[in-house]
């Protein structure tokens, strides 16, 4: 796939959008649909939906009975493998394999544990039981630090934050050291603070003083430039904080925003048109020349990662809880 404006990337999405929504429209979540076109968006991967959806069929057929991919969660994982990987369906094996080995080690059967196994793809097999018995360890420590606040949805973030050189110990003093920090600039404590702390954790070379500072600058910047400030959206303040210049940002963020707000098919996805907006923005800077001689290209396809797992995770907590109202009225 060709270098693409962000315009074109937009109309990209968009298109991709529609063959899922004609498709699956009754089979799953809108949010999740507008997630899986992204992936293929930001991963600069060509989309088929003939391709896409054997293999969402393949995963279901390779599955246990009680399998959470034997519901609609197969079809994110499809994109999570068709996008990402050379051999989707060697690839699938792989993961159920990453996937069992997070169960045997102390991570519980839910959604968040396969996405937590995604994460995980890339690690050299060989080191496969090492990285995971890490991501267990900093999970732990998490908890350790937050009880009320850690929970499975904290399992993606965890096997991302264990794939630093960093040991344990020092991958939870650094996220603790944030989070207080982020704290004492304004942050409200709570999931999404620590979600926050999480991707400021990523950049091991700021300290957090001057990280929790910088994304004080940019949530007023956010709020100056008519964006809602919302807890849910601390994540991406995270993300943005890792772009040099954000002020000439986000006048560009604002437009697919807009765009997004303005498009009858995604209007009543304020929340989700924002954090595919930060993606958006986040993914173009891995095909710009310069991000590559500053090393940048390789901490912001992590964090694309980080963020494809932060939003199937948050997706996941939506549905689950407007199904459960749904289901007690």
């Amino acid at each position: 796939m060709l270098e693409q404006t962000l315009k074109e990337r937009m109309a990209l999405f968009k298109n991709i959008y529609s063959q899922l929504y004609s498709s699956l429209k009754w089979k799953t979540d809108k949010r999740f649909l507008m997630l899986i076109a992204a992936m293929y968006v930001t991963n600069s991967k060509d989309f088929h939906l003939k391709r896409f959806l054997e293999l969402a069929d393949y995963i279901k057929n390779e599955v246990g009975m009680f399998s959470h991919l034997k519901s609609a969660h197969r079809f994110t994982t499809a994109a999570a493998l068709d996008s990402t990987t050379a051999d989707s369906k060697e690839s699938c094996h792989h993961f159920i394999n990453i996937y069992e080995k997070l169960i045997e080690n102390g991570y519980s059967r839910v959604v968040y544990s396969y996405i937590a196994a995604g994460t995980l793809l890339k690690v050299e097999p060989s080191r496969i039981e090492e990285y995971v018995q890490k991501t267990i360890d900093v999970y732990n420590g998490m908890k350790d630090h937050h009880p009320f606040l850690t929970n499975s949805g904290d399992y993606p973030l965890a096997a991302i934050l264990a794939q630093s050189e960093k040991n344990k110990d020092e991958i939870i003093v650094n996220v603790e050291d944030h989070y207080k920090a982020l704290n004492e600039k304004g942050f409200s404590i709570g999931n999404d603070l620590q979600f926050l702390s999480h991707i400021l954790a990523l950049n091991t070379d700021q300290k957090p003083i001057e990280s929790a500072e910088r994304c004080l600058v940019i949530k007023n910047q956010l709020e100056e430039a008519n964006f809602k400030s919302k807890r849910v959206y601390y994540p991406y303040i995270g993300m943005l904080s890792y772009l040099e210049k954000i002020e000439s940002e986000i006048e560009s963020l604002y437009e697919m925003y807009e765009n997004l707000n303005n498009d009858k098919l995604f209007r009543w996805n304020k929340d989700v048109n924002f954090m595919l907006s930060v993606l958006f923005l986040m993914s173009q800077k891995t095909l710009l020349a310069d991000a590559a001689r500053t090393g940048l290209n390789t901490t912001i396809e992590i964090l694309i990662q980080a963020q494809q797992a932060a939003m199937t995770a948050s997706i996941t907590a939506a549905t689950a809880a407007a199904s459960s109202s749904s289901g007690d009225s």
